[in-house]
């Protein structure tokens, strides 16, 4: 079992004096059946940030997605796959990005290569923090190590704990918009404007 992960949030006194407003763990959603605990970090419903003197998180559900103009900030720990990844149905995977306001992050079923490949219109920033996890894309995988970063760009993926203890990556997701070219080559439709 790994650590159980801290957020400590630093602010301002009503003298300004810079100081430390909380100190606890994150929002924590366990889910067995899939492999995996999700964290939720911090979230931003739009970027630029307006930063105030005591700033809070203010979102209370695990939500997928960045919020259209924002930033999420997250944690997943992965326990080892060993045979359970395949065990999986195509329809319970559309049925959990659904449930995490992901209606169309999974791929057509043709296209459906491993049991968690999903995309988000975002630039996903992750960094490895503890054990080892397999990507996999489309045309090949790439195992990560502790200090490794991956630039996940908008692209078809999977993730795979295939060691044999727990694994914790961080993400930064940040949204974004398909350009016409890529929008064309994926035959995804326009996400609303930013408000």
């Amino acid at each position: 079992m790994l650590r159980e992960p801290k957020v400590v949030v630093t602010g301002h006194t009503e003298d300004g004096i810079a100081t430390i407003i909380s100190d606890q763990p994150p929002r924590t959603y366990p889910n067995p059946k899939f492999l995996t605990t999700f964290y939720e970090v911090w979230n931003e419903a739009r970027v630029p940030v307006t930063v105030s003197r005591q700033m809070h998180d203010s979102e209370t559900d695990l939500t997928h997605p960045p919020p259209r103009g924002g930033v999420r900030i997250w944690m997943h720990d992965f326990e080892p796959a060993g045979d359970k990844i395949g065990k999986f149905t195509y329809e319970e995977i559309v049925e959990h990005f659904r449930e995490v306001g992901s209606d169309d992050a999974v791929p057509s079923k043709e296209n459906w290569k491993q049991a968690f490949m999903h995309r988000t219109e975002s630039i996903d920033f992750g960094i490895m923090i503890e054990g080892q996890l397999t990507m996999i894309m489309e045309d090949c995988e790439r195992t990560l190590y502790p200090g490794d970063v991956v630039v996940q760009v908008g692209t078809n993926h999977g993730w795979e704990n295939r060691g044999d203890t727990m694994s914790r990556i961080a993400f930064v997701l940040l949204d974004g918009d398909y350009d016409d070219e890529l929008r064309g080559l994926l035959g995804t439709k326009p996400k609303p404007q930013v408000a």
